[in-house]
């Protein structure tokens, strides 16, 4: 895919401040958010679980810590050489594409990918390949950015289009975190993404609300 290699120039790119920001421009709470994706991604005693897009390693240190094997794949070297560097485990890491994942039918128990599907441009693509290496009964547990509804709106958008941009421009690539806003408002609303993971073969779709509807909670079952 075409967007594959743009968008891991531009990881490659910006890695260093990378965890920074995410701090920063989350005020703290994309830990809370990771911690929580592990809980849903772990509840049914998971042994093995892939963390798509991986980026550098923070959901995947959140899943170490529920007491199980993950392995880690994202299509930016520059990103896993951060995770395999945080992780001080046998944290097994790939570079790959989503579209087209190296691993066998009915690989993992849980596949989780926290503020990477929306970077899949191929979306049905992509969860359907999620949906091939998930067993079955298995989960897909995805946390993602949206737009608030209601009178949060306007000021989220004021906040993400022109404070972030300003802010990341001292530190990263002001490019990126612009191209952030622009996926973030381009992306299906919830109930458009419930029903595409429908469509994808996930069942029993439940969507938690997070942060004022700034981030939202997916998890589906493949029956």
């Amino acid at each position: 895919m075409k967007e594959t290699q743009q968008i891991k120039s531009m990881f490659d790119k910006i890695v260093l401040r990378y965890d920074f920001l995410n701090r920063l421009l989350s005020f703290g709470q994309d830990i809370l958010w990771r911690k929580k994706m592990a809980t849903e991604a772990v509840k049914d005693e998971a042994q093995i679980v892939l963390d798509l897009a991986v980026g550098t390693g923070d959901s995947a240190k959140a899943l170490f810590k529920k007491g199980v094997k993950v392995i880690g794949v994202d299509i930016s070297f520059e990103m896993l050489k951060i995770a395999k560097g945080k992780i001080q485990k046998n944290f097994n890491t790939l570079s790959a594409s989503a579209y087209e994942l190296p691993f066998k039918d009915k690989t993992f128990d849980a596949v989780t990918c926290a503020f990477g599907i929306r970077n899949m441009h191929e979306t049905e693509i992509a969860l359907k390949e999620i949906n091939r290496v998930i067993r079955d009964n298995g989960k897909i547990i995805i946390l993602e950015f949206s737009l608030p509804k209601g009178f949060l709106r306007k000021p989220y958008l004021l906040y993400l289009k022109k404070i972030v941009p300003f802010v990341a421009s001292f530190f990263s690539s002001r490019s990126a975190y612009e191209y952030l806003g622009s996926s973030i408002e381009g992306f299906y609303k919830p109930e458009e993404f419930s029903e595409l993971l429908q469509s994808c073969g996930f069942k029993n779709i439940k969507i938690h609300s997070l942060s004022f509807g700034t981030v939202y909670l997916y998890v589906g079952e493949k029956i």
